[in-house]
């Protein structure tokens, strides 16, 4: 994708010399691959309030609620059936099924790989297997 957009920038510098079906050609594959990533990453039915960010590589999983005010780091995933507004998660982390996270932060490599949390206001850092285990502060 990177590259297709490094192509196109290239051929529009040159305006006088531009080749439509080149450009057609760059754009139809981008485009392609945008679609094809959209799937590889979102599970059925999301929902989302912008403002939601997503970094590279981030996996949305079935009936999510994202927003507003939403940041999810590279390399995350959000399991199935999770609600999320106003809050950061960090990169690398993994968030349970059933989860409800409101004006959260989750620390960078966290794993809360359980289900059924709701928390608000809260600083969540670790990794745990169920709700026990959490380590949290909340603010």
């Amino acid at each position: 994708m990177k590259q297709e957009l490094s192509k196109i920038s290239e051929l529009i510098v040159n305006f006088d010399d531009i080749n439509s079906s080149d450009i057609k050609e760059l754009m139809h594959r981008f485009f392609t691959k945008l679609s094809n990533r959209l799937e590889n990453y979102v599970g059925d039915y999301p929902t989302f309030i912008e403002p939601v960010y997503l970094e590279d590589n981030v996996k949305i999983g079935d009936d999510v609620l994202l927003g507003p005010n939403v940041y999810i780091g590279a390399n995350s995933v959000i399991q199935d059936y999770v609600e999320i507004s106003n809050t950061i998660i960090f990169n690398n982390v993994n968030i349970g099924q059933n989860f409800k996270l409101e004006n959260c932060v989750v620390a960078k490599n966290s794993s809360l790989n359980f289900k059924n949390l709701n928390m608000k206001n809260s600083l969540l850092v670790g990794t745990a297997k169920s709700k026990s285990e959490l380590q949290f502060v909340e603010f």
